[in-house]
C-alpha cells in the first residue's frame, strides 16, 4: 500500500492545480481572446484597392489562353526564328549539297584503287565534315534563340516570363500578408499600376 500512496498523492496534487475552472479560464484568456481584441488598421478603401491589386496579379500571373490560329502562327514564328538563325551560319541547299557530296565521297572511298587516293578522299570528307560542324548553332546562340522563343511565346500568352512571375508571386504574398490583420499596425504596400 505504501507503493500506491506517493503516485495517489502526487496525482490529487495535480489534480487540483489543473482544475476545470482553471482551464475555461484559460482557454477563454487565451489566443480567441487576443484576437478579438487586436484592432485592424487597414481601411475599407485600402483593403479594397489592395484586393483590386490582388486580382490584378491574379489575372497576370494567369495569362490569356491562346487560340488554335494564335499556337500555330507562334510555332511558325520561332520556327523562322531558327531557320534564319541556321541559315546565316549556312542555307540549307548549300548544308544539302554538302551532305550530299559526303555520301558520294564515302561510295568513292569504297571504289578507290590505291592508298593515296583513300587518304584524299577521307581529308575531303574529314574537311567537308568540319565545314557542317561549323555551320551548327553554338550553345550561346541556342540559348539566345530560346529565350527569344521564350519572349514570342509570353507576349503572345499574356504571361509573364519566369524572372517577371517571381516578382510578381513575392509581391501577391506580400499583399496577402498586409490584408492579415494582427496584432499591432498593419503596412500597405503600395498599389502600383499595370
Amino acid at each position: 500500500m505504501k507503493k500506491f500512496a506517493r503516485p495517489l498523492a502526487s496525482l490529487a496534487t495535480c489534480a487540483a492545480l489543473i482544475s476545470p475552472v482553471a482551464f475555461v479560464v484559460g482557454v477563454s484568456a487565451g489566443p480567441a481572446a487576443a484576437h478579438s481584441t487586436s484592432s485592424c488598421t487597414i481601411s475599407p478603401v485600402d483593403r479594397a484597392a489592395v484586393l483590386d491589386r490582388l486580382a490584378a496579379l491574379h489575372k497576370q500571373l494567369k495569362g490569356t489562353h491562346a487560340s488554335r490560329v494564335e499556337k500555330v502562327a507562334l510555332r511558325a514564328a520561332i520556327a523562322e526564328l531558327w531557320t534564319a538563325a541556321r541559315n546565316l551560319k549556312m542555307t540549307s541547299a548549300v548544308r544539302a549539297a554538302k551532305r550530299a557530296e559526303l555520301t558520294r565521297l564515302r561510295a568513292s572511298l569504297e571504289a578507290a584503287d590505291s592508298a593515296t587516293a583513300r587518304v584524299a578522299i577521307r581529308a575531303e570528307i574529314k574537311a567537308i565534315r568540319l565545314e557542317l560542324r561549323a555551320a551548327r548553332l553554338t550553345k550561346a546562340e541556342r540559348a539566345v534563340l530560346r529565350a527569344q522563343a521564350s519572349t514570342l511565346r509570353s507576349a503572345l500568352l499574356g504571361r509573364p516570363t519566369a524572372a517577371m512571375a517571381k516578382v510578381l508571386k513575392a509581391e501577391r504574398d506580400t499583399i496577402k500578408r498586409s490584408l492579415r490583420c494582427s496584432k499591432g499596425t498593419v503596412s500597405v504596400p503600395p498599389v502600383t499600376g499595370l
